[in-house]
């Protein structure tokens, strides 16, 4: 197995006296999908905020890259090479779809406030290798509408490409995305899997998922994460998991499966 991007050990998360995380280990080898899944409340996004810096934990550790980042602020976190997306969308309606991906370079902004005002040379051509980078991206994202279109008027398939997109200007090496098919289509969700499996074969990039799709999920990821009430219920390969006779119980349940799915579940 690849070596982990990002890990923890032993983590947990208290909100007062309720208890979202407890003693959870788990591993992001680099270059994979990796998948949480779980039923509702079962501590999926709070893993996620938690590893981000928007929670802080109550116990345990946080390793990303190799180096542990508990006490790092979230933009640090992203400088590292950390981002994520959200369950709602979180894109500018009011500014064009060119001007919401060129806010995901911020990471990469070499100049000062002194280069922008006076527009140096340095500003103009970081500026025009940003434009060009994010010209690319929303091509990769298949985007092939007018660029100064507001980000409000794309249909909402268009706007969850987009939140992609700016995601993937800022060149982190690890994507956290949070139920990225919420809201889409089957053919829209369809897509989407396409797109998450080149952003790691093309871009070289680093997947952890929070998905409900259940198609989506066993369809793009190389391994899952099953939480139920905060804890791991279960870890392995798509195949491992579905055949999982605790997942299955707890949360696939016999009317998510095929009949092949079921027959291999019995064997």
């Amino acid at each position: 197995m690849a070596e982990s991007m990002l890990s923890c050990r032993g983590l947990g998360v208290r909100f007062g006296g309720v208890v979202a995380l407890d003693n959870v280990d788990f591993d992001v080898a680099e270059g994979s999908i990796t998948a949480v899944i779980g039923p509702n409340g079962a501590g999926k996004t709070t893993l996620f905020n938690a590893f981000t810096g928007l929670v802080p934990p109550s116990g345990g550790a946080v390793h990303f890259n190799g180096s542990a980042i508990d006490v790092l602020p979230p933009y640090k976190r992203a400088n590292a090479g950390m981002v994520r997306t959200f369950q709602n969308l979180e894109i500018f309606t009011n500014m064009s779809v060119l001007d919401n991906v060129l806010a995901g370079c911020h990471r990469t902004i070499g100049y000062n406030f002194l280069d922008a005002l006076l527009k140096t040379p340095r500003y103009m051509k970081q500026e025009r290798e940003h434009e060009e980078h994010a010209r690319r991206i929303l091509e990769f994202v298949g985007y092939d509408g007018p660029l100064d279109r507001p980000a409000g008027d794309l249909p909402f398939g268009g706007q969850r490409a987009l939140e992609l997109a700016r995601a993937i200007a800022a060149r982190p090496r690890l994507i956290l995305l949070d139920e990225p098919a919420a809201g889409l289509n089957m053919r829209e969700t369809k897509n989407l899997g396409k797109l998450i499996a080149r952003m790691r074969d093309e871009l070289h990039l680093t997947i952890a998922l929070v998905e409900h799709d259940m198609d989506l999920v066993m369809s793009v990821s190389d391994r899952i994460m099953v939480l139920s009430f905060g804890k791991v219920l279960a870890e392995g390969t798509p195949a491992e998991i579905q055949q999982d006779e605790r997942v299955i119980a707890a949360y696939l349940g016999e009317d998510d499966l095929s009949d092949q799915e079921r027959e291999e579940a019995d064997a």
